[in-house]
């Protein structure tokens, strides 16, 4: 079989636009894969991506929350094969930096110009092609039971794997914003036992789906105080010169400077304020409360794709209600707008026939 040299792709061209266009496919090595997509997902930082121009420049092709089929293999290879269904994260690191050599690869400053989506092209494309494949660890093999399009949020997942990790069985929980990531944190904080998780949303289609799904309140954050609610649901917590909520957990998903905010009042004293919300403006943060509290801050980029693709499987979370929307790549333009609307979606993607 002849090597593939063209696919079609969305195309980033500036804040707002895209455009459908055939592009040359990436030369293989000996140690890369090239993968049919078979569904991607658009992330929210695609979101700030098309709007905003973030972590993207002009010609680039967004897209790392993808499904595909193994087409081609490298002749390095040996844990994949033609055929193989994966998923998975291309990240890749300078292997020079302090970061690198402490083997802190995450932090390694060019990461993400090294990795899928970001600094090298993604999957909003016929074929994507990914570098130094490891399974079980950058790449995974996709259950038979799991259909393209559900593995395609496999990475989503991950990250509110890794923004509930904190919980225990018993605790009462907030979640601020519900897009899927918000929604699976729900999900996933009730997995692990949660005693009550409650979820605040402005948009109705997505405040619907957290009740749905399980959420044991939610609330608008428009029709009154999101911190009251907060008090009503889960108690009072007194502390030095004020008062506020009383949550075990409050896990930041909206990404909005007043959020940010509102989470070092609704927790309680010692609690944890999850953030993973990646905010387009900087928030004003009162540190006197974080002393005053004496709290955990966490931060999440990420979590166990291998573990969300097991719950996935197994059915212990559920993501497919939360696809709201399914485009071909050639409604690039109509898809990537929809995307921007929290009132209309929820995880838009793009599937492949």
């Amino acid at each position: 079989m002849s090597p593939i040299t063209h696919m079609k792709a969305v195309v980033w061209k500036s804040p707002g636009k895209v455009a459908v266009e055939t592009v040359p496919v990436q030369e293989r090595k000996s140690n890369d894969l090239l993968i049919k997509v078979r569904a991607c997902g658009i992330c929210g930082s695609d979101v700030h991506s098309f709007k905003l121009g973030f972590y993207t420049l002009p010609g680039r092709i967004l897209g790392h929350e993808f499904s595909g089929e193994v087409v081609e293999v490298g002749s390095e290879i040996k844990d994949f094969q033609i055929g193989d269904r994966v998923t998975g994260f291309n990240a890749r690191w300078c292997g020079e930096c302090y970061w690198c050599k402490i083997e802190q690869y995450h932090y390694c400053p060019d990461y993400f110009n090294l990795s899928t989506g970001y600094g090298k092209d993604g999957a909003f494309s016929e074929y994507v092609h990914f570098s130094n494949p490891v399974l079980g660890r950058n790449l995974h093999k996709i259950p038979d039971n799991v259909d393209w399009d559900i593995a395609a949020t496999t990475e989503p997942t991950a990250t509110a794997e890794g923004a509930t990790r904190c919980v225990k069985p018993g605790d009462k929980v907030v979640v601020l914003g519900a897009g899927l990531i918000g929604n699976m944190s729900m999900q996933m904080a009730k997995m692990r036992g949660a005693q009550k998780v409650i979820v605040s949303e402005p948009s109705p289609l997505r405040r619907r789906m957290a009740a749905e799904l399980g959420a044991d309140s939610v609330f608008d954050p428009k029709e009154g105080d999101a911190l009251e609610w907060v008090k009503r649901e889960v108690g009072i917590g007194r502390y030095a010169f004020h008062e506020g909520g009383m949550a075990d957990v409050v896990i930041e998903m909206a990404g909005a400077p007043s959020t940010v905010v509102g989470s070092l009042e609704m927790v309680r004293s010692l609690g944890s304020v999850v953030f993973a919300g990646l905010p387009e403006h900087p928030a004003p943060i009162d540190v006197t409360k974080i002393i005053h509290k004496h709290l955990t801050i966490i931060p999440v980029l990420g979590g166990s794709m291998a573990d969300a693709l097991k719950f996935l499987a197994a059915g212990q979370v559920n993501t497919e209600p939360l696809i709201t929307h399914r485009f071909s790549l050639d409604e690039g333009q109509k898809a990537l707008d929809i995307s921007t609307d929290a009132g209309e979606s929820i995880k838009v993607m793009f599937v492949m026939p």
